[in-house]
């Protein structure tokens, strides 16, 4: 009702009414980019100066004046021709005015510009323009451009923050609910020029409803009639050749906007694994040496589709919808050893629907709806012959479904002395049914059918405030108050929060975050149920796994916005990692999800970023830090285990001609350690190719990665008469080319996504 009487009121004020008007625009080039710094000079009818303003980066400026129709708006920019344009009425939307570009040539000058910065700092985030990194790095989306940030490393899909135990990605300062993979699937569809900025928290403030480090991606919107849209193919070799097609297609208009997506990808991947296990059971010693070869493959298919309705600049309404299907995965597992000869093949269907709701008003009021349905089935076939004589066979059949509903709502208020304070509440319900049922079972095995039907709650309120720095920081602090159920536990936790940002100069500054969060077991890992890998080895369910709680500290040093330190401490109590343990009863070595006393790591991390001319760019960055853990309870071998890692990075940017670049970039790990896991050394090398054509519409790619075969980790067990190695190094190296094509320039807003991590098998 409010918004309706504000906009009878804005036409009141058009008539002469009310006084005092608002006059709002964005300025942006033929190819649909915002324009900075352009001199927006605001006239009378009659050519006497009321106002100038300067366009930011995002291209909006903003008049308000007592008196202001009829007047005149006067564009100009070094780069551009200046444009005159007279108004006589003013629209409740934000107006977009084109430039043409300059055309004109000065002879015998030369400019060189400045660097553009790595990162700024705006309203106590480090925020970074991708556009500035990918021109200088081979990215052909969103996702490889947000990997290339300082402190973020990418391993198998999963993108980690140094220093932070967990990171979390979000889209236009909301939560995204997705998994790793389905995350890497939504940014590798997102092209990098769609990306208005990339903003790094150590500690998100709580209206994201997400703890912890976080990486904010957001996107441009359009307030235009614009058509654009891209279609793909991808081939990529990891031994078996696969691939893939997408497209994409978005209209909008100064209200309105249409989003279609979508995406089949061909899977099919080899993964082969080697281990030893010398098992002592009743002081005889067993080596038993399995050689395990697993192919999978199968079509997934992702749709998305979504409406927007823009009431005005800062009103907004998404309805969205997301479907991923996975018809008919094949599985077969093969392996052989001197202990056993076995056999597993699995067939798995899954589909997920979801529809979510967002609305984000004036004053600062935010509210969102998201409902999940997913289902999952696997018939599995295990046939095992043991090297004595005897045979296991059994077959299983096991089902999960899950519903889930999630609701928020935020507002902030304006007080006195730039205080502002925050409040918002949010609730996520969950149903969970699972099943795993066995059928035609032979040999000595123990098996039991289980069924499971959980229902979780999540109940959150926080309040915040924040003040702006005389100097241009920042400081805000908050508490978040928690109520959690699932089943017959329930605990109440208290979440403070922190973040101070101090500018010592435009060149240098200071960010220092405390954070604490709670990490929630995947649903699968709370039942009681095993599943079998071979003859030998076994998964075993954990239906007393709690959450994990964690505390983290940071402080971040930036020199001439570019150069960056960052010192680090977590610490996580209740941490939960699945281990290996050959079992003092039988023959059998068990993974098992535990949770342990606490995860304690601290550190620091260097960027050094650097440049030769205009064709060569680099970045080096340097992580060092200090591992701490600890569980007295894990079966009859309690550890607490200390180890030194260093990560160094490498990135060598290359460019030969307009429109080619190469790509070589390097990292290593030293050997580090999980639970009694030795992990040992880690080297990556990476090659990459570019070119782009026909005026920029068209790209070619190519990524070899892993060139060396040893970017998958080796690992080994020595502990308390533990002894276990188990290597799955072969063919890691992969070789993928993509082509793309572009409808148009990109504006779209990007659609939420549905965190699975926590279903499935």
């Amino acid at each position: 009702m409010k918004r309706y009487l504000f906009i009878i009121g804005l036409g009141l004020g058009c008539s002469g009414m009310l006084p005092a008007q608002n006059l709002r625009g964005k300025v942006m080039n033929e190819a649909g980019n915002p324009i900075e710094g352009v001199t927006v000079v605001l006239q009378k009818a009659d050519s006497v100066f009321m106002d100038v303003s300067l366009t930011d980066t995002l291209g909006l400026f903003r008049f308000k004046q007592e008196e202001m129709l009829p007047c005149r708006l006067i564009f100009q920019h070094v780069a551009y021709e200046t444009k005159e344009v007279e108004k006589a009425t003013i629209p409740d939307t934000v107006e977009v005015f084109v430039l043409k570009e300059r055309n004109a040539t000065l002879e015998d000058v030369v400019v060189t510009a400045e660097k553009r910065p790595y990162v700024r700092i705006e309203e106590g985030r480090l925020s970074y323009d991708l556009s500035a990194l990918s021109d200088k790095r081979i990215a052909d989306n969103a996702y490889e451009a947000v990997a290339k940030l300082p402190g973020i490393t990418e391993r198998d899909g999963a993108l980690s923050l140094a220093g932070a135990t967990s990171l979390t990605i979000i889209l236009n300062g909301r939560p995204t609910t997705m998994d790793a993979s389905q995350l890497e699937t939504l940014l590798r569809n997102t092209p990098v020029e769609r990306v208005e900025r990339a903003e790094v928290m150590y500690s998100a403030p709580p209206e994201y409803h997400v703890r912890g480090a976080v990486v904010n991606v957001v996107l441009k919107r359009a307030y235009a009639y614009h058509f654009s849209g891209e279609v793909a193919a991808n081939y990529r070799n990891q031994y078996f050749n696969s691939g893939g097609v997408s497209g994409s297609l978005r209209y909008t208009t100064p209200r309105l906007g249409f989003d279609l997506m979508y995406e089949a990808k061909d899977v099919k991947t080899l993964t082969k694994m080697e281990t030893r296990s010398l098992h002592t059971l009743e002081n005889q010693l067993y080596d038993i040496r399995n050689q395990e070869s697993m192919r999978v493959k199968g079509w997934d298919h992702t749709v998305r589709s979504a409406f927007e309705y823009n009431f005005s600049e800062k009103e907004h309404f998404q309805l969205a919808y997301l479907g991923s299907f996975s018809p008919a995965d094949k599985a077969n597992s093969h392996t052989t050893g001197n202990y056993q000869l076995s056999d597993l093949n699995k067939g798995t269907e899954s589909a997920l629907h979801n529809i979510s709701a967002d609305y984000e008003g004036r004053k600062g009021f935010k509210a969102g709806m998201e409902y999940t349905r997913y289902r999952m089935e696997n018939n599995q076939r295990l046939h095992t012959d043991y090297t004595e004589g005897s045979r296991m066979e059994l077959g299983l059949a096991d089902a999960q479904k899950i519903d889930r509903l999630s609701l928020t709502a935020d507002h902030s208020f304006a007080l006195k002395r730039d205080w502002t304070l925050g409040v918002g509440l949010s609730y996520d319900y969950a149903h969970s049914r699972d099943e795993q049922v066995y059928h035609e079972v032979i040999g000595d095995v123990a098996t039991a059918d289980t069924h499971s039907d959980l229902h979780e709650h999540t109940a959150d309120l926080y309040a915040s405030l924040s003040k702006p720095l005389p100097n241009g920081g920042e400081f805000s602090l908050s508490a978040t108050g928690e109520y959690y159920r699932i089943g017959e536990y329930e605990r109440w936790a208290l979440f403070p929060q922190a973040s101070f940002f101090w500018i010592f100069n435009p060149e240098h500054f200071l960010q220092i975050a405390l954070s604490s969060d709670k990490r929630y077991p995947e649903y699968w890992a709370m039942q009681s149920a095993v599943s079998y890998i071979d003859g030998y080895s076994e998964i075993h369910g954990s239906p007393d796994l709690r959450p994990a709680n964690t505390y983290q500290l940071s402080g971040t040093y930036i020199f001439k916005k570019r150069y960056m330190l960052s010192l680090f401490f977590s610490h996580t109590s209740d941490y939960f990692a699945q281990s290996p343990y050959q079992s003092a009863e039988r023959l059998a070595l068990i993974y098992k999800m535990q949770n342990w006393n606490f995860m304690r790591q601290y550190g620091a991390n260097l960027h050094l970023p650097f440049s030769v001319g205009k064709w060569y760019d680099a970045s080096f960055d340097a992580i060092g830090m200090y591992m701490h853990e600890r569980c007295d309870d894990f079966y009859d071998i309690p550890f607490n285990r200390k180890k030194w890692v260093g990560v160094f990075m490498w990135d060598n940017t290359f460019k030969v001609g307009k429109g080619l670049s190469f790509e070589l970039n390097m990292d290593y790990q030293s050997p580090a350690i999980q639970g009694v896991f030795d992990i040992h050394q880690l080297f990556n090398l990476n090659l990459a190719a570019k070119y782009s054509f026909l005026n920029d519409r068209a790209t070619l790619s190519v990524h070899a990665d892993d060139l060396f075969d040893t970017g998958a980790p080796t690992t080994a067990v020595r502990f308390k008469g533990q002894h276990f190695d188990m290597d799955n190094s072969f063919y890691n190296r992969s070789v993928s080319i993509r082509f793309s094509y572009r409808l148009g320039s990109y504006k779209e807003k990007e659609q939420k996504q549905v965190d699975t991590s926590r279903f499935g098998h």
